[in-house]
């Protein structure tokens, strides 16, 4: 694999920690590849649940490239929204808004791990900015298991339905295999919509 230096890859996933031994096994997973690849993560940088999984399995494979973008108004709001103290790189910003804006704009591309609510307004964003032609970025669902399956189909739907000209397996890498998602990323040409 060959690659700019200094790549950073936005990684979305969940916040809970109340989930299945597989999905556990995959954000460690995730984190081991990138360490092995010098890979710099940039995510929202929290202390908590598959956050601070992630941030830990990083950090214990030795590498010091872990960036947290945080919002001071979700901060306010909940209690538990703390930065993961191995940070390399803290950002804090004042809105949700603003962090999104902020991660799109500094990853060079995006994993989509399994995830929510906040995993979906991550979603959202960035398929919004690339259908907008407002960046044109590497974006991989990791869909182990079938977690994205029917997010999937809708999505696909919104084309035959005359919602949108663009074909959600045109813009993104759909695959429950991570080597070959980093890949995806590393290699990735722009093309234009």
């Amino acid at each position: 694999m060959q690659k700019k230096e200094n790549f950073q890859i936005a990684i979305t996933l969940t916040s809970s920690l109340q989930v299945d031994e597989g999905y556990l096994s995959l954000t460690r997973d995730v984190a081991k590849l990138f360490a092995k690849h010098n890979i710099w993560i940039v995510y929202g940088g929290t202390s908590y649940g598959m956050m601070k999984e992630l941030g830990e399995t990083y950090k214990n494979e030795g590498w010091n490239n872990l960036i947290g973008v945080l919002s001071r108004e979700l901060s306010e709001a909940t209690m538990n929204y703390i930065a993961f103290e191995k940070l390399d790189k803290k950002i804090l910003v004042q809105t949700m808004e603003e962090r999104k804006h902020t991660i799109n704009e500094i990853a060079d591309g995006f994993f989509i791990l399994p995830g929510w609510y906040g995993t979906f307004e991550e979603i959202g964003s960035i398929l919004g900015n690339r259908v907008n032609k407002l960046s044109d970025k590497p974006i991989c669902f990791i869909n182990i298991d079938g977690f994205y399956d029917d997010l999937l189909v809708f999505l696909d739907s919104l084309k035959y339905l005359k919602m949108s000209k663009i074909n959600i397996r045109d813009i993104c890498c759909i695959t429950d295999n991570i080597e070959h998602a980093l890949q995806y990323c590393i290699q990735y040409n722009p093309n234009e919509l």
